[in-house]
């Protein structure tokens, strides 16, 4: 039987014909085993991103999937492999394979064929099919192909189907006698597991029924030994049957029993929340049985650790018979206690007494390990300081298990980790509930929420609102939310009693180092959003180099009062500050005078523009905008422009939210020059990417804090909004920037400007079919681009009025105009005006009937695009693509590329795509006999075009509805 086509179980692997074949790079690779790991069934483009970019997807991703799908295809078919079981569906794919065709399929049918055969008794062929079952198997599941957590439910089935596979297998050749394999086999596997009873129960008897007591007799020996060193435990009773059947001897003498100790503190009596937190915890603890466990549980002031340390732990006492310490250990206190003495405490807790506790710390703790090696304690040890002042008291042996709470991380503290934040949504909502009284919620879930995003979802600060509605009964949650709304005051409303987040954030900046003090104040001055270290150490000025933010960022993160939120596309950390934790830490900005905040404001929008210019100038588009000189950032952002330069598009991405907020901020500054500055920046990623919210929020913010506006930056983002009014088929408030911001470029000698006005000014008449005024308009424009020696604007220009040709139908007239674009576009380096060209290259060949010519400039065009992470012009090609595939009968291809497409431009809000793609995937379902189907997408692209105001397209897509049948 030769190899199945596709093999998951060991390296990933395809095979046709016996021979194997190369799939692609790691991406195409990982999107082709996740579709694998689920046979059949159907895998959401949601999943797909994960997988990829499991640090963060960029906004290409979908597109992104959609190229490797489409690659996938072609390279299985290209090898002979039948791709029509790759099918694609609404917002993702699923792989129709039949069983023989994968390893992971083969393996579990010939598993289930073993077991049958076992269980019929026919151990020889069970043991065949055994072999058969588990000979596939090469490696580790996947193992060239990077992990994700996505796989592993399915990989852990996997390897856990295949351990228990080869279990069975061993226990078929012992009935079977079949010593030689099975006693070779049993020293290997306990080679790599020696601490296997079952595997240790059976080489016994194995090697007793095989005649070689003596051998048997020494391995039940080595048994005893290793479970004694590494566990502390006795073999469990049906080895140790065994082995008094080989060794002819009774089995030891019972533990001597002991009295339970009870130290743990009482429990909440209203704890709510932390269904999966618990769950996790109780299972760690549960594994406490031949050897110790150690939990270490750490997490912001407020989350909530004493609490559920104590709520844990009396859950699950009941598996500690022995007893439970509990201890507090004072770490944020002005002196945390000292180790001695706590192990006094313990040892007395133990039973033994004063006169007998030795005088020594090590000889204590000695003692700690020798009382717990044979008992099971749960040991609670609240508020640790640090892993130093804990780890003289955890057991060496036994099967106790140990839960540390504390504020910071102990990485250096031999222990399980677990890190503890807010509560999910629902479980904040009901132990506010429990708190304020569940009537309190019913009627007022809207005020429930904004209180819980008051609270940012901390514990602490919910059970405070809790409290607070319950002793006002007046009060609703909207009056209590809408206290909460200023962030400057939330702090005041969040005290009762002695309950107080404030006072909470207090205890932990108190510690600090003045380093990592500083740092804290800054992000009080930071946008509530994710930042880089950079932007920290520009926010704290003077105050630190890098080596020194990076320490204190360090010393903030161990103590959760920042967390890392992974890295961005640079490389570089971020983090992210509770919006409780940055309340506090505006309260200790605002402290500051209002020239110290405001210097510290202005360092990190400039800065910000700084990057910005040096970003655009090394963008992978040229965006026909005006910007400013590129100028060498200072300070912080000296240190990351160069990995700005190299993934321009990737720093963009990161920082969008954060550049938006300081447009906004620089406003508030009253700096209106330095926020058009950095507004018109932001315009060449917005474009990219269609983020033209963002876009049209910069730059309409700035614009109307211009009172008249008359200069060159207004200029620019007047012509900015127009490009924007244009993508969104506004074409009378298009044209009417375009034109004013012509007239002022004019007006301040500005000829480059002027240029680019009258580029967008000719593309409207354009598209509202005045072509004469369009060619007029885009022969300025070349003029102008000319005079201003812009050849990226020459590249722009002759491709526009190429399109008015071809427009008129006029492929020869439009053929000079495209060579000159395209030799311009390749000698200037400019990929995504050399693909813009090449479509409309495409469009020259289809004029000339040369479908084939047209179908490969098209494909180059849309790998520029895929490249550069363009999806919406991305989305125009697919369209050509579609079309071309439609009218040469190839409906299958034309469906998936067009809808593709129609999700991106819906996405995009480009309505005019989207109405010129619903007709076009109406005419396929006609064709193809969908009539239901194409009379919908009929309907959507006719409304579009009537909303648009196109009658005469409204019209076309009319006709094409009244040529249908009537339907029901």
């Amino acid at each position: 039987m030769g190899e199945p086509t596709f093999g998951l179980l060991g390296p990933l692997r395809v095979w046709a014909g016996g021979v194997p074949i190369r799939i692609g790079g790691p991406k195409p690779r990982a999107a082709l085993a996740t579709l694998l790991l689920q046979p059949g069934r159907f895998v959401s483009v949601d999943v797909l991103t994960e997988v990829l970019w499991p640090g963060g997807a960029p906004p290409s991703a979908v597109a992104n999937v959609r190229t490797y799908v489409r690659n996938l295809r072609r390279a299985l078919s290209a090898a002979g492999i039948s791709a029509a079981g790759l099918r694609t569906e609404p917002s993702g794919y699923a792989f129709d394979v039949a069983p023989d065709d994968v390893d992971m399929l083969l393996f579990e049918r010939r598993l289930d064929r073993a077991r049958a055969a076992r269980d019929r008794g026919d151990d020889v062929a069970a043991l065949r099919d055994y072999e058969t079952a588990l000979g596939l198997w090469r490696g580790g599941v996947l193992q060239d192909v990077p992990a994700s957590v996505v796989w592993d439910p399915g990989v852990t089935r996997l390897e856990e189907l295949r351990a228990t596979a080869v279990d069975e297998c061993l226990g078929v050749r012992l009935r079977l006698r079949d010593y030689a394999l099975l006693l070779a086999e049993l020293r290997s596997r306990l080679t790599e597991d020696p601490l296997r009873e079952d595997l240790w129960r059976m080489l016994v008897r194995a090697l007793h029924d095989s005649g070689r007591t003596t051998e048997a007799r020494s391995a039940y020996a080595e048994a005893e030994r290793v479970l004694a060193a590494e566990l502390g435990t006795e073999p469990s009773r049906p080895l140790r049957a065994v082995g008094e059947e080989v060794n002819g001897y009774a089995g030891r003498r019972p533990a001597v029993a002991v009295t339970p100790v009870y130290q743990l503190p009482m429990d909440v009596p209203d704890f709510t929340g932390r269904t999966a937190e618990i769950a996790a915890l109780e299972k760690l603890l549960s594994a406490a049985d031949r050897r110790p466990v150690v939990v270490a549980m750490s997490g912001p002031p407020g989350s909530g650790k004493s609490a559920l340390a104590v709520h844990v732990a009396h859950r699950a006492r009941a598996a500690f018979p022995d007893g439970q310490l509990f201890v507090d250990l004072g770490g944020l206190s002005d002196r945390p206690r000292d180790p001695a003495d706590v192990l006094a405490e313990m040892l007395r807790g133990l039973g033994v007494v004063d006169s007998t506790v030795p005088a020594e710390r090590s000889e204590r703790a000695a003692l700690l390990r020798s009382r717990l090696a044979q008992r099971r304690f749960l040991i609670v040890l609240d508020d640790a300081a640090d892993g130093a002042q804990v780890r003289p008291l955890l057991p060496g042996t036994g099967g106790s298990a140990v839960l540390v709470s504390s504020r910071r991380r102990m990485p250096d503290l031999p222990a399980h980790h677990f890190s503890l934040g807010e509560l999910k949504q629902e479980e904040a909502r009901a132990l506010l509930g429990t708190v304020a009284g569940p009537d309190r919620l019913v009627t007022d879930a809207a005020g429930a929420d904004r209180v819980l995003a008051g609270c940012g979802s901390l514990p602490l600060a919910v059970r405070i609102a809790g409290s607070r509605l319950a002793s006002r009964r007046s009060w609703t949650a909207a009056t209590l939310a809408d206290l909460l709304q200023d962030e400057r005051g939330r702090l005041d409303q969040l005290q009762a009693g002695e309950l107080e987040v404030r006072a909470s954030a207090e205890l932990s900046y108190r510690h600090l180092p003045e380093a990592a003090a500083t740092a804290f104040r800054a992000f009080g001055g930071l946008p509530a959003e994710p930042v880089g270290g950079w932007l920290v150490a520009v926010a704290m000025g003077g105050a630190a180099d890098s080596e020194t933010t990076a320490e204190a960022l360090a010393t903030l993160a161990d103590r959760h009062l920042i967390e890392a939120v992974g890295t961005d596309g640079l490389g570089l950390p971020r983090y992210r500050m509770h919006d409780l934790l940055r309340c506090y830490a505006r309260e200790l900005a605002d402290a500051d005078t209002f020239t110290v905040r405001r210097r510290q404001q202005l360092r990190i929008v400039d800065a910000l523009t700084a990057l910005a210019r040096s970003a655009n100038a090394a963008m992978p588009t040229r965006f026909l905008g005006v910007f400013g000189a590129a100028a060498q950032p200072a300070g912080a952002g000296a240190e990351i422009a160069r990995a700005v330069r190299a993934a321009p598009v990737e720093w963009f991405e990161t920082e969008r939210r954060i550049l938006v907020a300081t447009v906004e901020s620089a406003l508030r500054l009253g700096r209106v020059a330095q926020a058009a500055d950095l507004a018109l920046e932001l315009a060449s990623f917005f474009d990219l990417r269609g983020y033209y919210g963002d876009w049209l929020r910069t730059h309409q913010l700035v614009l109307d804090a211009i009172p008249a506006p008359s200069d060159a930056r207004a200029a620019a983002l007047l012509r900015n909004i127009g490009q924007l009014h244009l993508y969104r088929d506004r074409y009378a408030d298009a044209l009417d920037s375009f034109v004013w911001a012509r007239a002022i470029f004019a007006a301040v000698g500005h000829p480059a400007g002027e240029a680019m006005a009258a580029a967008g000014e000719g593309s409207v008449h354009r598209i509202l079919g005045d072509l004469d005024a369009a060619l007029a308009t885009f022969t300025d424009t070349l003029r102008g681009f000319r005079e201003a020696g812009d050849r990226h604007g020459e590249a722009v220009a002759c491709n526009a009025i190429a399109s008015v040709w071809l427009e008129r139908g006029n492929p020869r007239a439009a053929a000079s105009w495209l060579d000159g674009a395209l030799e311009l576009a390749r000698d200037l380096g400019d990929r995504h005006r050399e693909a813009q060209v090449r479509r409309r290259i495409a469009v020259l060949h289809d004029l000339r009937g040369e479908p084939d010519l047209a179908r490969a400039e098209l494909e180059r065009a849309l790998d520029i695009f895929g490249d550069l992470a363009d999806t919406h012009c991305a989305a125009y090609v697919q369209e050509s693509i579609g079309e071309l595939c439609l009218r040469r009968g190839n409906a299958g291809e034309a469906s998936a590329l067009l809808a593709d497409a129609l999700a991106v431009q819906r996405q995009l809000g480009d309505r005019r795509a989207e109405a010129s793609l619903a007709c076009l995937l109406g005419e396929l379902h006609r064709a193809t006999g969908r009539e239901q189907t194409a009379r919908h997408y009929f309907h959507r692209s006719l409304s579009t075009w009537r909303r648009l105001e196109e009658h005469d397209r409204a019209e076309v897509v009319h006709a094409k509805l009244r040529t249908l049948r009537s339907g029901p």
